[in-house]
């Protein structure tokens, strides 16, 4: 009997080619894409799942109370890991870190920049790193060993066995492999090439080990004992600051479960309110999505073909078939099309899959030699084949053999309604996509087409390493001699994101508690404002000739208005402890994250403190010509270093990936929704030309024109494609008007948006029915009129 299903299964593919093409691949394209999403969306949920303990592993965060709101972050004062291992009994290890940064590494005659991380010999035990040569016990035996990963070793070592040997680390200090481990899973929080330990940052840096409360610049980790209460813990754990710094008493800690970082590390106002979560939902959302629309219209095709079929049945229940062995024998059909749907969907995402990775910046793989994988996903195409099959089975099965055999068929509008109800969920699905990507693209081009406050185009940050940063002055008029630039600056960071801030500000006629307040803060020497194009609103740039200027700062406009300043110009400010001169008012210019508001910005003199280099390219030369040029100015002061360079613009750039992927993804299902959805209204168009053939050809015959014909076939199509649109746009509305909410500046949802909707959705919906309509009105009226 089975073997006989597949056989009848077979045939009616091999014998509607089109048709079977079209529901096969409709389906095998909604599960590839359905696939695609849900690997990332199982990519993020596994973050960091690598690490045996990551249910005991927690990370240090801090509330900082200022100005009535709380800031929250994760850097926290060095001393803090100490505090937690001595007076903590329920923390079982504690480490110190630093944030991973690149590092100078010199072997033999090969000189390039890898990823460092230091921290204390107790992250081993809190973290899980394979390791495949050395012993985790004795690795970190003296201060100079180091941990390379399997990728490191290649990079610095090739071929060679990287045990024992020794290189330059930042020119300066000689380090020795003492263990390589296995590279870390590309869904991890923390990556290195490279680990040191903490007593050689505080031997290399001072500075490090005499760091104070009040320095918020390290990360601290913990792993705590088994069966410990969190929540009691914390409640002891926020109390620290307040104990060893009275001063910031208002400043609480609280350790954040490490497992939740990557999915849950944003705060609003120390309360947490999600993260990268939303955009995971958002995956899983749309996989569903594109999923049940490829189900949708399966089921259209399947009982726009229900005539051809209906004999069958008729005949099937007079030898005695029950209506449940006709369901049997179609949602058998339907899962046999659905595995079919599914080889081919692994085909597609093979294909695709890179490209995919490209938009999403990740590198995921389809794991086929893991069980789960097959499980999951043949489990899915079960699933999908009995909800995909499920009404064409209950449709075809209840037929009357009387009445089917006879050529009589279940007409009129009851039999349209389900398949109008379906269309309408696929449109609805389809609006809400296309309002969602015009809208994300005008929020987009709107916050990013903002007034910057300098100028991004032509700047090119090179780091402040070697000679060049205590020769800066001379590396900037060699590079402007060369011709390769027209000016140049040294800071503290870049300016195209904000990375730093300072607080205990003073300034006149300060209010109690202000100096509490964090003021985001740049570090420079001279040609500021010429390199960045910044304007000044009043007073001057530092100027070279003017030794008092070492203890001058310029403020932002946001800056005076903070700190109430009537004449700004002279008035003197503590800053970083010392007393400054406000010699300059600058404009404000964009330095934060999307959509945040201008913050207050103290630009400071400070000579030794800057480790950025950012260069204005002469925009006369090309920017190949002008980098050629400018590395071998480079070259000259730091031969040993490799020349390695970032352009502004593209740094600015980065700070939109979120809402570039979202509207490149957005576009993408867009244009697959409405391709699989049009391929559910094709199946509906042929469901109703059939069925209203007689129709037709009455109407033909009394003189019904085709474009008459055409309109009254079109005219439902269109009263469901509204229907669904204004569902759609009224869903569309309260989600995107939340969305935009996240963002102080923000585009409005216009009238023309909407317009474009339906624009687009009437358009796609007449292209797709007007070919079954104006086929069925030029069909010849006799051959639907002639009684068999």
């Amino acid at each position: 009997m089975i073997k006989n299903y597949f056989k009848i299964a077979w045939r009616n593919l091999a014998k509607h080619k089109l048709f079977s093409f079209i529901n096969v691949g409709g389906l095998a394209v909604g599960m590839a894409v359905s696939f695609m999403l849900l690997l990332y969306v199982y990519n993020e949920f596994t973050y960091d799942n690598n690490h045996t303990n990551i249910d005991r592993i927690y990370q240090v965060w801090c509330n900082q109370k200022s100005d009535g709101n709380i800031n929250t972050g994760n850097s926290t004062p060095v001393q803090v890991a100490a505090v937690l291992k001595k007076d903590f009994p329920e923390i079982e290890k504690t480490a110190r870190a630093n944030g991973g940064s690149d590092n100078l590494v010199n072997y033999k005659d090969k000189s390039l920049n890898v990823s460092m991380l230091s921290a204390d010999p107790g992250i081993l035990d809190i973290f899980s790193y394979t390791f495949i040569k050395g012993d985790k016990k004795t690795v970190f035996k003296d201060l100079a060993s180091v941990i390379v990963t399997e990728s490191g070793a290649k990079a610095i070592f090739g071929d060679e066995d990287p045990m024992g040997k020794t290189f330059k680390l930042n020119n300066k200090r000689l380090v020795t492999v003492t263990g390589v481990i296995k590279d870390m899973p590309e869904n991890s929080t923390i990556k290195f090439k490279i680990m040191g330990q903490w007593a050689m940052v505080e031997a290399d840096q001072p500075w490090v080990k005499n760091s104070g409360w009040g320095n918020y610049a390290f990360k601290n980790y913990a792993l705590v004992k088994e069966g410990a209460n969190i929540k009691e813990l914390n409640a002891k754990v926020q109390n620290i600051i307040p104990r060893y710094d009275p001063e910031s008493k208002d400043n609480k800690l609280f350790l954040f479960p490490y497992k939740r970082i990557h999915l849950y590390s944003q705060f609003k106002n120390g309360v947490n309110t999600g993260g990268a979560i939303e955009y995971v939902r958002l995956f899983m959302f749309l996989a569903i999505g594109i999923l049940l629309i490829a189900c949708i219209n399966f089921m259209n095709l399947s009982t726009a073909r229900s005539e051809s079929r209906a004999r069958e049945v008729g005949v099937r229940k007079v030898v005695g078939a029950g209506r449940f062995s006709i369901i049997q024998q179609f949602m058998g059909e339907s899962l046999f099309m659905a595995i079919i749907s599914f080889l081919l969907s692994l085909v597609i995402t093979t294909l695709l899959l890179s490209n995919f990775n490209s938009i999403i910046h990740k590198n995921l793989v389809i794991p086929y030699n893991q069980p789960y994988f097959w499980v999951v996903s043949l489990g899915i195409t079960v699933l999908t084949g009995i909800i995909a099959g499920s009404y064409p089975a209950l449709y075809l099965s209840s037929f009357k053999p009387v009445k089917v055999l006879k050529g009589v068929f279940k007409t009129g509008s009851s039999t349209l309604r389900p398949r109008q109800v379906l269309v309408i969920v696929q449109f609805v699905f389809a609006t809400c996509l296309i309002l969602s990507t015009i809208l994300i693209y005008k929020q987009l081009n709107y916050i990013k087409n903002r007034p910057l406050g300098y100028d991004k185009n032509g700047l090119v940050e090179i780091s402040q390493d070697g000679k060049i940063y205590d020769q800066f002055e001379n590396f900037r008029r060699d590079a402007i001699a060369t011709g390769a630039v027209i000016e140049g600056s040294a800071t503290s960071n870049t300016i195209a994101n904000a990375d730093g801030a300072s607080w205990g500000v003073l300034w006149p006629g300060q209010l109690p508690g202000e100096d509490k307040i964090p003021i985001d803060q740049m570090v420079t020497t001279y040609h500021f404002t010429s390199t960045f194009g910044v304007k000044m609103a009043e007073g001057r740039d530092f100027d070279p000739g003017r030794p008092s200027d070492s203890t001058a700062v310029m403020l932002n406009q946001s800056a005076v208005k903070l700190m109430r300043l009537k004449n700004p110009l002279g008035q003197i400010i503590t800053w970083q402890g010392q007393k400054r001169t406000v010699v300059g008012v600058i404009k404000d210019f964009y330095w934060g994250a999307p959509g945040e508001p201008v913050k207050p910005v103290i630009v400071g003199y400070m000579k030794y403190w800057a480790g950025t280099a950012t260069m204005r390219l002469n925009p006369a030369l090309s920017v190949s010509n002008a980098m050629t040029k400018l590395e071998s100015v480079y070259k000259q002061y730091n031969p040993e270093y490799p020349f390695e360079y970032k352009f502004v613009d593209e740094l600015f750039n980065n700070k939109f990936r979120t809402e570039q992927l979202l509207g490149t993804l957005a576009n993408s299902f867009t244009i697959l929704a409405i391709v699989i959805s049009c391929l559910g209204l094709f199946g509906l168009a042929s469901f109703s030309a059939e069925q209203r053939r007689k129709e037709i050809g009455i109407r033909k015959v009394l003189g019904a024109s085709t474009r008459a014909l055409w309109y009254n076939l079109s005219k439902e199509f269109i009263q469901l494609v509204l229907i669904a649109f204004f569902i759609g746009a009224a869903l569309s509305w309260y989600f995107m008007s939340e969305w935009l909410k996240n963002y102080t500046y923000h585009t409005d949802i216009s009238v023309w948006v909407f317009a474009a909707t339906i624009f687009i959705s009437l358009l796609v919906t007449l292209s797709t029915v007007s070919w079954q309509a104006i086929k069925a009105a030029l069909a010849n009226p006799v051959k639907s009129l002639k009684s068999e």
